[in-house]
């Protein structure tokens, strides 16, 4: 039953909630170390078998997209430090798997890491958010558009931020690694066309509308502004693993301390929190995570 948030019992507080959330953000994040640097590695080998015709094009083709599609999320973790978790002397496995994972999608960490941090403390802001672009779609045709036209949003949301030190500086660091990525894959067009076009140009444009339509789109569209207004729980055919388990992602912006391979057992445990809050489709969510379609049911 949902409680009226303007009246929330002292069991259900946020010093409550938080103590709950805390004791799934302890566990490092190994699946997602080895999936961001094995889709990597994965997607390198693509080139070597295809270019000595060990495969075919079309195969490396498949195999490279499906790399573009898992590439962001174990980036995403970094960029939250997930790996890390405050302990300084293993804040470089935070930049390396950044770095690494997001080299198929071509994206350079340092400005993903800082333009997301803006994602959540402006999450569905028409002004702030920096994803309010792909949130404000009507449909996914139009998350298609938005990601495929080729625009580069980047520059305006600098300007919009240009007096926080901080992004400015993270910004420009993510400029270089960017111009190093496009001299590479200019680089590979002229000795490579097929390939480039084929194992890069084209997976990252996929995993790019993936990513979008997952971590952007179906979280957020059409709700308000607000801590446990901003983000949803919902449901659909596919089977969880296929969506990224984003049908959770509420969770993370709620405590994005919390790993992502550690979402399930902690929205089961805050599930009663989530109801009281009125969190948008917390009423749906079963008493038992799994894999099938439609996140099993309760």
């Amino acid at each position: 039953m949902r409680i009226d948030s303007s009246n929330i019992p002292d069991k259900f507080s946020f010093e409550k909630e938080k103590a709950i959330a805390r004791t799934f953000a302890q566990r490092f994040q190994w699946e997602m170390m080895v999936i961001g640097i094995g889709q990597a590695i994965v997607w390198l080998s693509m080139w070597f078998l295809v270019i000595n015709n060990y495969i075919s094009l079309w195969v490396g083709f498949f195999v490279a997209t499906i790399c573009a599609c898992l590439s962001y999320l174990p980036s995403h973790e970094a960029q939250h430090g997930n790996y890390s978790r405050g302990n300084r002397k293993r804040k470089w496995l935070d930049a390396l798997i950044g770095n690494i994972s997001l080299i198929t999608l071509m994206y350079p960490y340092p400005i993903m890491q800082v333009t997301h941090m803006k994602h959540h403390a402006y999450t569905n802001d028409p002004e702030k958010d920096v994803d309010y672009d792909i949130v404000s779609s009507k449909n996914a045709w139009e998350v298609f558009l938005a990601t495929a036209d080729g625009t580069d949003k980047y520059q305006g949301i600098y300007e919009l931020y240009k007096d926080d030190q901080n992004f400015v500086d993270k910004f420009s660091q993510g400029l270089l690694i960017s111009w190093v990525q496009r001299l590479v894959q200019l680089t590979l067009v002229v000795f490579f066309p097929l390939e480039t076009l084929f194992l890069w140009f084209l997976p990252r444009k996929i995993g790019t509308f993936y990513t979008a339509l997952y971590f952007s789109w179906y979280p957020h569209k059409g709700l308000a502004i607000g801590r446990y207004k901003d983000s949803k729980f919902w449901v659909n055919f596919l089977p969880r693993y296929l969506t990224h388990s984003m049908q959770l992602h509420f969770v993370h912006h709620l405590h994005p301390n919390i790993g992502h391979w550690s979402e399930p057992e902690a929205i089961i445990a805050l599930k009663p929190f989530l109801l009281a809050r009125g969190v948008p489709g917390a009423e749906h969510i079963p008493d038992k995570i799994n894999y099938r379609p439609l996140i099993g049911k309760a």
